[in-house]
């Protein structure tokens, strides 16, 4: 009997024994099924290299993708619709790196709203980001006023500085230390990547060591002769851009939509922007092309835009006549001469689509307007030799200049 107990008892130890082993052998299988850090990394590099953009491959959690008690803070989808927004508070700076046992890198990151915070798969290189995250563009390059002195705070209590444009970068911050009636001077701008909102940098001229970043509808350019040209995005609604043209205090008006001025309006157009209407006259862009034909001073005229790194290139382009007689000589032209025969190559009827060519019957059509198919110059008489007149820019600008021979 006590032989029999014996042998009960050793197997049933055995078996406990068994089980035991079985269960912790199933409780390290599943510890090992979980991902855990072995490196934690320290960032070197300045913060606004670490702004980044999701990508939608990866979903953005509490802990380490897959370690034990992680959850979802925004799946994939969310995270690809934050890839896609307009709203530069979506963006996310980067501020932590681990790596897991695995060898996967993650990046603890936080969006510039603050909304969204957690741990993102980053790849498998430390040095690069990669897996759900990508490198964030926040700002790009934006034009200068060409007035760059004596503005103003149109609203600071609505748009106030900034150490940098609000929400291209983590935590900007608003600047204080200026007082409302100051004139600041421009010295330089940039345009928000996902909304193409423009920004000025300025300095306080009062207070030279207050310097920050305003919403371009922020400031107002000092009153003088000077009508403003304000580049909206047709798309959008939004202004991209201005720029000043100058007003002639002895002149009643500014016609924008011709001459010297247009070329002034053509070429101000912010970088990346081309004009709206591209088909013929590109004059018609002008929300209204009656104001833009008679702008008063400190008048601002709206010209509409459209996104596209063909700026200019598609745009009806004036001819500019140089006149010049047989032997290459240029003839000289009285001032009104001048005036007009340039006023000719800038009208409507007269333009020609940049690359295209330019015939003798372009040119004769533009002396003949300003009158000058016939020049007669102290005891000369010269006449427009179409044969001989040639073309000598094909380049496709928005001024084109042919030489005219007269005999």
């Amino acid at each position: 009997m006590k032989s029999s107990l014996k042998k009960s008892l050793y197997l049933g130890l055995a078996a406990v024994s068994v089980l035991a082993a079985s269960g912790f052998a199933a409780t390290n299988a599943s510890a090992k099924s979980y991902a855990y850090v072995t490196k934690a990394d320290y960032f070197t590099t300045a913060p606004e290299t670490r702004n980044v953009v999701p990508n939608g491959s990866h979903a953005l959690y509490t802990k380490v993708g897959t370690s034990r008690g992680t959850r979802v803070v925004a799946s994939k989808t969310t995270m690809g619709n934050l890839a896609n927004s307009t709203n530069s508070g979506k963006f996310f700076r980067a501020y932590s790196i681990v790596t897991t046992n695995r060898g996967s890198v993650y990046y603890k990151v936080v969006s510039f709203d603050g909304a969204y915070r957690g741990w993102i798969y980053g790849g498998k290189d430390a040095t690069q980001f990669g897996g759900g995250i990508a490198p964030a563009q926040t700002t790009k390059s934006a034009d200068v006023p060409a007035t760059t002195t004596g503005y103003t705070l149109t609203n600071p209590s609505k748009w106030t500085l900034w150490n940098n444009p609000k929400y291209t970068q983590y935590k900007a911050k608003k600047i204080t230390g200026f007082k409302n009636t100051d004139t600041f001077t421009v010295t330089g701008a940039t345009a928000k990547t996902r909304e193409g909102w423009v920004y000025y940098q300025v300095k306080d001229d009062q207070n030279p060591s207050v310097t920050g970043w305003v919403y371009n509808l922020g400031v107002q350019a000092p009153q003088g002769n000077a009508v403003k040209v304000s580049y909206v995005d047709k798309d959008t609604g939004k202004e991209v851009g201005n720029v000043s043209v100058p007003f002639n205090q002895s002149d009643a008006s500014t016609n924008l939509t011709s001459g010297t001025n247009y070329s002034a309006v053509l070429k101000g157009i912010p970088s990346g922007y081309a004009a709206y209407d591209t088909t013929s006259n590109s004059s018609a862009s002008f929300a209204s092309l009656t104001s833009a034909a008679s702008a008063k001073n400190n008048d601002t005229v709206v010209f509409y835009v459209k996104s596209g790194n063909a700026a200019n290139t598609n745009l009806t382009q004036s001819i500019t006549v140089n006149v010049h007689d047989a032997n290459g000589n240029q003839i000289p032209l009285s001032n009104d001469q001048r005036n007009a025969l340039a006023a000719s190559g800038q009208k409507s009827q007269f333009q020609v689509t940049p690359g295209s060519t330019i015939t003798s019957d372009n040119v004769a059509n533009i002396l003949k307007d300003a009158k000058l198919y016939t020049i007669v110059v102290g005891s000369k008489t010269y006449t427009f030799d179409s044969a001989a007149s040639v073309k000598t820019d094909t380049g496709a600008n928005v001024q084109t200049t042919v030489t005219a021979v007269f005999k």
